[in-house]
């Protein structure tokens, strides 16, 4: 096992804890409703209280009783209830007819099921049909919520209580179905680019009241490019986030697979799954019994014989259908031809992997019936011995918008993976079991247009992979979540999309390889792992007139404990920087597929100081300036209650957002001579800075006069606990507050005494300056008195000469009287 696939990114799916959310001010639209449905415990109707307190009118969706238990605790009064005579297409569109009525948010509901040891699916039907429910209220109110997202904000939420971490976390006994929503609410943000789409995951332990209170604040969440949230039982709130690995180059792996194992594979005869199937016979040289929908026949049809390619088969096909007397309808020769290269492929694919050294079986069943299954398997087990591992690769495709989609589509999608995961777990004996792969796809991660189906079935599939590993630690489980091949279901056309949106497909000859080095041991606790590049996220619409949003944050020194590492005179100050990324990161985060690259004339109007008498709560407003599919311009402020008629404004700065980063400029490496460098140690201690641990990466000071200073700086990291309300995302305001104190050394050394920033003309921004990678930051004096000083700033890295960041005519006040403490 070689471990080199440098086309194939591997990326490590984890929890990440994040900051409560801003709120966006939302002015809703009078007579506009709120629709819940109903998941049978308080928790609905404490919702409904805590919207009607806010003003919504709410109206609650109730399915049968079979699904969902009557609720011991009534409804509120003025919350109109539907009840649902069945889970179906027209049941569905009836109840949204009756609401006579545009909706504006959609908060689904989807109740708790546990199942006993051993009885996994237990709960899946009934689960599958609320899923449905859900899907199909989608379908049905995609006109109402994309119209009235015209005039403000509407959303379409899905809220689960699996286990407070969005299923990566089970406790090994809670049903995973629900988390088939994530899939479908990621997919319908893509589709529907006016609606806010979000789903949560509660911890069940949380009280009601709580979990309405952050259910509505999720609702009013500013920060428009994440789609999954989870909240803990200490209500701490956190997101899935994939963690790019480096590749594995010439790196030795084994694995505990040998010829005596035993894998069962749906799906794994023809295509993809058949290329990684064969991957795994030329390396592993074990067993295989691969399952699939095709008859297998050995002999072919006379009018086939000798014809090689598809053109000559088609012709061929054409002449027999006339000689039979039927007419040759495309679909009809399309069916003929297919069923003859099926049957060449799953032939050529069984005798490469015997070639190999490998068993191959095949078998031709349904993989959703279990007792069909069995009955196709039993007999060949009788040769091969137990089975020993699962290769669930099986799929279907049914791509169309929401409302396009069909209960029939829904059933045909989901089935093969859910029903067929089902069936495969009912025939195996899970003592014997060491290995399990689901072949799911970043469909289900990132959500994709026209997917919605698929993509609920891939997540649940991915909640099911933890759940096995959390009851099987000592199984080998990994849910793939491939990204788009260059072969199988990708056309041409999808092809050329994918290249326009910049989107890496994974290559067919290092796919394979990658998926069988996932089966190593170096890679046993790894449930979840997404192989390939990702899909086209959501980007923000910019059609419609000039807006102005209003975002509200409340600050507390409590919320960020950094602040104890930035004081002077022993009050805690918001650094100008942390100010100036708040700005900068908040209109990234409201204008999803934008990414900042220029910022402009920023300004200190009045500092904010942790000294008891700050407000608590400051305003920031985004007003857009001009906006295409290119490029949105927004102004920035922040502001707060004064107490008179006019906000009292903080900080103020013009944001460039581009949907396209330009690419870094590689600048020149300093040659630096040992003579000349000074360690750094001393300036945070000596009165040059104040800055505490977590702002103090300059190391090395190797050269300052009067034109000019360069710095070596490195940082290993601020906790993420440590970063509260400022964490790092495209913005790392930590590096770049450091990258800024080269004003401060440059003051010291020609002025002596401190100084304060003040202001910057612009700053550009390729990329997040890295935490752990020395990086050299070169200031540039433009004009210096005994009162200011003026430079250019570039931050690059210390090793590529990649440029992360450039600042024009950064600012600085100067004061003899100054002090830090």
């Amino acid at each position: 096992m070689s471990g080199n696939y440098p086309g194939v990114p591997r990326a490590a799916v984890r929890l990440k804890w994040i900051p409560q959310a801003d709120q966006l001010i939302i002015k809703g639209k009078v007579g506009a409703l709120t629709v819940l449905t109903n998941e049978g415990t308080a928790l609905t109707a404490t919702l409904c209280e805590h919207l009607l307190s806010h003003g919504h009118q709410v109206v609650v969706l109730t399915p049968p009783e079979s699904l969902v238990r009557k609720a011991l605790v009534s409804l509120p009064a003025g919350v109109k209830e539907i009840l649902l005579p069945e889970i179906s297409d027209e049941a569905i569109k009836n109840a949204v007819l009756s609401m006579n009525a545009p909706v504006a948010n959609v908060v689904a509901l989807h109740p708790h099921f546990r199942f006993p040891l051993g009885q996994l699916g237990r709960h899946f039907e009934t689960e599958k049909a609320l899923v449905k429910m859900v899907f199909l209220l989608a379908k049905h109110l995609k006109a109402s919520l994309n119209k009235l997202a015209e005039e403000q904000r509407t959303s379409f939420m899905t809220i689960t209580r699996l286990d407070g971490a969005l299923g990566t976390a089970n406790p090994g006994n809670v049903s995973v179905v629900g988390g088939g929503l994530y899939g479908l609410t990621k997919s319908l943000n893509l589709e529907w680019s006016k609606v806010f789409c979000r789903s949560v995951d509660f911890d069940l332990t949380l009280h009601p009241s709580a979990v309405a209170d952050l259910i509505i604040a999720e609702m009013h969440d500013a920060d428009q490019c994440m789609s999954d949230i989870a909240y803990n039982a200490s209500g701490q709130r956190a997101v899935l986030v994939a963690e790019e690995m480096p590749p594995l180059k010439d790196t030795s792996l084994t694995s505990t697979i040998d010829q005596q194992a035993v894998f069962l594979v749906t799906g794994g005869a023809r295509g993809v799954t058949a290329d990684c199937v064969k991957a795994m016979a030329t390396t592993f040289k074990c067993k295989f019994i691969l399952v699939g929908r095709s008859a297998l026949s050995t002999t072919e049809p006379s009018w086939a014989n000798g014809i090689a390619d598809s053109p000559g088969l088609k012709r061929k096909a054409m002449e027999f259908l006339k000689a039979q007397g039927e007419k040759p309808l495309p679909r009809t020769i399309n069916k003929l031809v297919g069923g003859v290269e099926a049957q060449r492929e799953i032939l050529e694919n069984m005798a490469f992997m015997r070639s190999q050294g490998a068993e191959a079986y095949y078998v031709s069943a349904d993989v959703t019936d279990v007792e069909s299954l069995k009955a196709a398997v039993q007999p060949v087990v009788a040769k091969t011995g137990t089975i020993t591992g699962l290769v669930h690769g099986a799929g279907r495709l049914a791509d169309k918008l929401i409302e396009d989609k069909t209960e029939a589509d829904f059933d045909a999608v989901y089935d093969v993976k859910i029903q067929g995961l089902q069936a495969v777990t009912q025939l195996v004996d899970i003592h014997s079991i060491k290995h399990v792969v689901f072949f799911s796809s970043v469909a289900g991660f990132y959500g994709n247009v026209g997917q919605t189906d698929y993509a609920i079935a891939n997540e649940v599939l991915n909640r099911t992979a933890h759940v096995f590993k959390k009851n099987h630690p000592e199984w080998h489980v990994t849910s793939i979540n491939w990204g788009a091949w260059d072969a199988g279901m990708v056309s041409g056309e999808l092809k050329k999309m994918f290249e326009a949106h910049g989107v890496s497909l994974v290559p067919s000859q290092e796919g394979p390889i990658a998926m069988v080095d996932q089966l190593s041991t170096a890679f046993a606790d790894q449930p979840q792992v997404i192989l390939g590049g990702t899909l086209p996220l959501a980007k923000a619409p910019t059609d419609g007139d000039l807006a102005k949003n209003v975002i509200s944050r409340v600050l507390t020194e409590e919320a960020n404990p950094f602040l104890d590492h930035h004081k002077i005179q022993g009050n805690a100050v918001l650094p100008i920087i942390n100010a100036s990324v708040w700005m900068a990161q908040s209109a990234a985060d409201f204008y999803a597929g934008y990414q900042v690259h220029r910022v402009e004339d920023a300004k200190l109007f009045k500092g904010i100081v942790f000294d008891g008498k700050q407000p608590l709560e400051y305003l920031l407003t985004l007003e857009e300036i001009s906006k295409d599919e290119q490029q949105i311009t927004v102004k920035v402020t922040i502001s707060s209650d004064s107490g008179g008629k006019l906000p009292l404004n903080h900080y103020q700065s013009t944001v460039h957002l581009l949907a396209d980063q330009p690419q870094a400029p590689i600048l020149p490496l300093p040659q630096v001579q040992a003579v000349e460098v000074q360690d750094a140690s001393g300036i945070y201690a000596d009165g040059t800075l104040f800055h505490g641990t977590d702002f103090q990466g300059v190391k090395q000071i190797i050269s300052v006069t009067k034109e000019q200073c360069l710095l070596l700086c490195e940082h290993q990291g601020v906790a993420p606990e440590r970063q509260g309300q400022f964490p790092v995302k495209a913005l790392n305001p930590f590096l770049t507050d450091i990258m800024y104190q080269g004003l401060l050394v440059w003051v010291r050394k020609y002025h002596d005494c401190a100084s304060l920033p003040l202001r910057t003309e612009w700053v550009e921004t390729y990329s997040a300056l890295p935490f752990g990678r020395p990086f050299y930051v070169l200031l540039k004096v433009l004009k210096s008195d005994d009162f200011s000083m003026e430079a250019d700033i570039e931050a690059f890295d210390a090793e590529t000469g990649e440029l992360y960041m450039k600042s024009h005519r950064a600012g600085v006040t100067i004061s003899k009287e100054l002090a830090w403490n």
